[in-house]
């Protein structure tokens, strides 16, 4: 019985304590505007005979109602903002939009996925033998669109994977965008194959939507606090979205255990059975896939001079 109630505590929990510090920051706003018990007129009367009527545990249920309703309507998912706060990728976004060319070390681009392997790794069925080469070899993709939702590590797993199941033409890029599309359905076939690894991908994906929505809510409170008291107090809004920073950590575990299932052969992707896209070698502009080996580094998709 308590295996079936935690979802739905977990469902709830996040809308409701946000939305008991919404309704916190909207009495420190406005309390000043409401009327005591013997100057009430008219609703503000009402309100308070109400209160007699039905008692105190009765009021503390319907305030529990309005904030729980508060919170759903400005209840934020984690895996909506979790490419927030990004500082490297925007730095090294502006940087080469206003730089004439590209910075030379491509290694520190944070666009960029990169992993080294072996020639065993790279073997495919589809290519010679004499064509691998027998040193070890740096390959790389840039982040898909959706790749901020995990870690770089869970991406790289998913990466070689991608890679095994295709062969060396695989064009990874396309091949993870699409994978992207897949992602929040991977949840509910998780759910029918593991109900154990499913439960801790909901604790995750539950834990992270608590601190994201509680450190936005935070900050407002803290923001209202100090309209009304000093505004020394906006020095607690980093500590507020220290909240929102961690969820979004969260929410990352949360979408690694569902590629993790992916990669170890627990769920089966749609998007990766069916047939993958392949590299059209026509000129050395045809390519989204970056192989560095030993020194040498060569990105013909971002700058094919």
């Amino acid at each position: 019985m308590l295996a079936n109630l935690l979802p739905g505590i977990r469902e709830i929990r996040a809308p409701l304590a946000s939305g008991y510090i919404w309704l916190l920051s909207l009495w420190i706003a406005f309390f000043e505007y409401v009327p005591k018990r013997e100057e009430a007129r008219g609703l503000w009367k009402g309100v308070y005979q109400l209160s007699s009527t039905v008692g105190t545990a009765a009021m503390l249920a319907a305030v529990s109602f309005v904030a729980y309703l508060i919170g759903s309507l400005l209840e934020i998912r984690a895996r909506s903002i979790v490419h927030w706060f990004r500082y490297r990728e925007w730095w090294w976004t502006l940087r080469r939009k206003f730089s004439k060319r590209y910075p030379v070390d491509v290694f520190r681009d944070p666009l960029l996925l990169r992993w080294s392997e072996t020639a065993k790794s790279r073997r495919s069925p589809s290519l010679p033998g004499d064509l691998i080469s027998g040193v070890e070899s740096f390959t790389g993709v840039r982040i898909p669109d959706w790749g901020n939702r995990v870690s770089r590590s869970a991406l790289i797993d998913l990466a070689v994977h991608v890679k095994h199941l295709g062969g060396s033409r695989v064009d990874l890029y396309s091949a993870l965008n699409r994978f992207g599309d897949e992602l929040d359905q991977l949840a509910i076939r998780l759910q029918v194959r593991n109900l154990d690894l499913y439960g801790t991908y909901d604790r995750a994906a539950a834990e992270a939507d608590l601190r994201v929505n509680v450190g936005f809510s935070a900050s407002v409170l803290v923001s209202a606090v100090a309209a009304q008291e000093s505004p020394g107090v906006l020095l607690l809004i980093p500590c507020a979205w220290l909240f929102v920073l961690r969820g979004q950590q969260k929410a990352r575990e949360a979408n690694d255990v569902l590629i993790q299932a992916v990669v170890s052969g627990e769920l089966e992707s749609t998007t990766l059975t069916s047939s993958l896209p392949e590299i059209v070698v026509t000129d050395s502009m045809g390519s989204h896939e970056i192989t560095f080996d030993g020194s040498a580094a060569q990105d013909s998709a971002d700058n094919p001079e």
